[in-house]
């Protein structure tokens, strides 16, 4: 267990928050890994990621709650820094890092994404996506034609509209690697295949982390929320229903709090 290269991650959110801030790292990953290489699926799955970005904004006030968020991180690091042994420069790094994300987002006017909204091309790809294979060449002639035009010009649109998600980005960036740094991993054991822990609701757990062994050929379920969260470990099993194993299983746990 000591080797991480050997372990499976598994995150689990413990609020609609964090989920969010998962489901958006998970878009933006997608895009920005498919978005400057030159085949036709690549841009395809590249744009699939940009209209998932843009539902997700459309749909909650997440430009609040990034806000919000970042200026709570960094009224807590300023707190920690006056109260607490810490490195003095990795800490006034992370705080100009913050400063700089919650200046950019207070300056934004508008929610996130409106341009792209008011773009017809893009929403003709977002209602014919909810069909499946509805944005083949016949449903969709002018994407076609879009997704034919040399990989250079396909990428410097993509990477214009992009641009008007990266102070989102930023803060998503920010904002995940301080609770997932929150805290260290530690070594569990599953007996009879089940895990339960209570949390303190007073400090809200945002996210599990689960590290285990792929040898193992199982995979943990779980589920929670404020008081206590619950892992169950199936048996992986790609052409029936997954049954919860019935022995003792070891794995690594990091439950971040900040």
């Amino acid at each position: 267990m000591s080797n991480p290269d050997l372990l499976i991650l598994y995150e689990h959110p413990l609020n609609e928050r964090t989920r969010s801030l998962l489901r958006l790292e998970h878009l933006f990953d997608q895009t920005h890994y498919h978005l400057p290489l030159p085949e036709v699926w690549n841009s395809r799955a590249a744009i699939d990621g940009l209209l998932g970005v843009i539902n997700i904004f459309q749909r909650s006030d997440l430009k609040g709650d990034l806000i919000k968020e970042v200026d709570r991180y960094r009224k807590a690091l300023h707190r920690i820094g006056e109260t607490q042994v810490v490195d003095e420069g990795r800490l006034e790094e992370i705080l100009d890092t913050l400063d700089l994300v919650y200046s950019k987002l207070q300056s934004r006017n508008g929610s996130p994404g409106q341009q792209l909204r008011r773009n017809t091309f893009l929403m003709d790809i977002l209602q014919r996506s909810t069909i499946p294979g509805g944005n083949c060449a016949f449903d969709l002639p002018q994407y076609h034609y879009w997704l034919q035009q040399p990989s250079e010009l396909r990428v410097e649109q993509l990477q214009q509209w992009m641009a008007t998600f990266e102070e989102y980005h930023d803060a998503v960036s920010i904002i995940l690697t301080l609770i997932r740094d929150s805290s260290d991993r530690v070594a569990e054991e599953a007996n009879d295949g089940i895990f339960q822990q209570n949390l303190d609701p007073q400090q809200p757990t945002q996210l599990i982390r689960l590290f285990l062994r792929p040898d193992l050929g199982c995979f943990p379920e779980i589920s929670g929320g404020r008081h206590r969260f619950t892992i169950r470990f199936l048996a992986a099993n790609e052409t029936g229903r997954p049954a919860q194993l019935r022995q003792l299983i070891p794995f690594n746990l990091a439950t971040c709090v900040f």
